[in-house]
Formats: C-alpha cells, structure tokens, sequence
C-alpha cells in the first residue's frame, strides 16, 4: 500500500528523513531524493514522493525561518483583508489608533479619561482619516499612477494642501461639537455653536505639523508603500498627529509648548 507524506514547511528545510533510508534534500528550487527523484514544492508546502504505508516525514528548520514564516503569514492575510474591505479595514484602522491616541493624550494630563471625546476623535478619524483618506488615496493613485519623482511630487503636495487642510478643519469643528452635543448631553445645537471651535491659530497649528509629519511621510510613501497598505501606514503615522489634534481640541497644546519653551531656555 503506497501513502502520500504531505509537510507543511513555510520556512527553508534543512534536512528531511523518509524512514527506510530516503533522504530528501533541499536545492533550492528543486528538491531530490537520494534516488534523484524531483519533488514539487509550492510556496509554503511540500509534497512528497509516495512512500511506503507506515513512513513518517521528518523536517528540520530553523526557529528564525519559522518566526519570518509567520510574520510573512499575518502579512498575506492582512493585504487579502485590505484588498476584499478596503474601506472598512481603514475605517476600523483609523478609528482604533485614534481612540488610542486620544486615551493616551489624556492620560497624561487630566485625573479622567473623557470618553466622549475618545469616541468624538474615533468618529471624525474613521470616516475622514480612514474612509475618506482611503477613497482619496485610490483616486489620487489613479489620476497619477506610478513611483517616479514627478508623480510622488505631485501627489504629495495635492495630498498636503487639499485634503490635509479638509481633515484639520473636520477635526477642530468636530470633535468638540460631538464631544459635547453628540456623545453628552448638551441639547439640541444652534446654528451659531456649528463651527464657533474652529479658529484661525489652531488651525496654523495643525497645518503646520501636518507639513512637518506628512509631507516627509508622504513622499515616501507614494514612492515605496504599495496603495493596498498605505491606509494603514497613513493611520499609524495619524495616531501620532492625533496626539496633537487631542491635545489642540483639549486645550493642553499651548500648555505643552510652553513647558517645551522652558525646558530649552
């Protein structure tokens, strides 16, 4: 009676043992048993010749291939994620990191965490920092397609002095107006509270660190980080803008600067 020895072995075998004297060995693309017999191998499996019914297969690696093998794993699944939800994976993407940036932002200043101005900076971050940055991201990536230095040039600076500007607005007209009549009970708000938030300094402030982080971030970006990706990058480095925004919409950033300013004079 024959038997197929089927391994799972993601990472690079350094050695396999077919009881009853078959050796199998690995030549990098190819693979030999001691009879001179080619095996295929598929990218994370290997399919061995058929042996007798009671032998046993026995592979080798190293702990390190096993560790790149899983990191390689989370990758695929994660890009497959990406690729069949764009726009939910940023939504949930940017929506979680800024949650954690705000808790963060708080914890280092007030005696409580303001949950209600957590989920305010969650909701603004997962549809303007996550959905509508994703959708942008894929028409930008259309209109000018490709890595040469005219197209990263191009998307960058759009990127930087259109749609960064809509995202610090939505930010400082947002997030306190859903803080205080959205997630607590501030009543019913007028037409004249809408946008009273939003002023002229702060929104310097943040287009001035938009510039600093994400022009630099950007032009790499649009250079080596596949668009598939780029939303999740785009959130990662935003949990550390959204720091800022916490601290601007808390009122902590003045305070902040000057502790700075004192800590360097």
């Amino acid at each position: 009676m024959l038997s197929s020895a089927i391994a799972f072995a993601p990472a690079t075998v350094t050695h396999a043992l077919l009881q009853g004297g078959s050796v199998v060995k690995d030549h990098g693309p190819m693979i030999l048993n001691n009879s001179g017999k080619r095996l295929s191998r598929t990218d994370f499996r290997l399919h061995v010749a058929t042996t007798d019914k009671d032998s046993n297969f026995i592979a080798t690696m190293d702990d390190s291939n096993t560790d790149y093998n899983v990191l390689a794993k989370v990758t695929q699944d994660y890009q497959e994620l990406t690729s069949k939800h764009y726009l939910t994976m940023a939504f949930l993407q940017a929506g979680v990191l800024a949650s954690g940036a705000d808790i963060a932002t708080q914890s280092m200043e007030a005696a409580f965490i303001d949950y209600g101005h957590v989920a305010a900076m969650a909701t603004v971050a997962s549809t303007m920092s996550g959905v509508m940055n994703a959708i942008w991201l894929r028409q930008l990536e259309n209109a000018f397609p490709g890595t040469e230095s005219k197209e990263v040039a191009c998307k960058t600076m759009i990127h930087a002095t259109i749609f960064a500007t809509i995202i610090n607005s939505a930010y400082l007209a947002f997030v306190p107006l859903f803080t205080t009549y959205l997630y607590h009970d501030g009543g019913t708000p007028d037409l004249s509270v809408l946008f009273s938030s939003w002023s002229v300094d702060e929104f310097i402030t943040l287009t001035k660190l938009e510039l600093l982080m994400f022009i630099p971030y950007n032009t790499l970006a649009f250079k080596f980080v596949p668009p598939s990706v780029r939303p999740l990058t785009h959130a990662a480095i935003s949990a550390t803008f959204n720091v800022a925004v916490s601290a601007v919409t808390l009122g902590y950033f003045d305070k902040w600067c000057e502790s700075a300013t004192g800590m360097f004079s």
